[in-house]
């Protein structure tokens, strides 16, 4: 019976979580103590500088982002 009420419990906080939409996802790579990650980026805003992409986080912080990557737009 616990197990049941923890999962009812568990399925009813997943299922009220709001996620919000971003309007932009950015696929590319990041360069991270000489060895390049693939990385995933989501923003509301972007903007270019040349061949660069580049946002500003919540903390005002600029995050750059180096060709190549891919951006699709959220058409939600």
């Amino acid at each position: 019976m616990k197990k049941i009420i923890l999962g009812l419990s568990l399925l009813t906080l997943i299922s009220s979580c709001k996620f919000k939409n971003y309007k932009y996802r950015i696929e590319g790579n990041v360069m991270v103590n000489d060895t390049l990650y693939p990385a995933i980026w989501y923003t509301d805003t972007i903007s270019f500088d040349n061949d660069t992409a580049y946002y500003y986080n919540s903390d005002s912080s600029e995050v750059r982002i180096y060709p190549p990557f891919t951006i699709q737009k959220n058409t939600k």
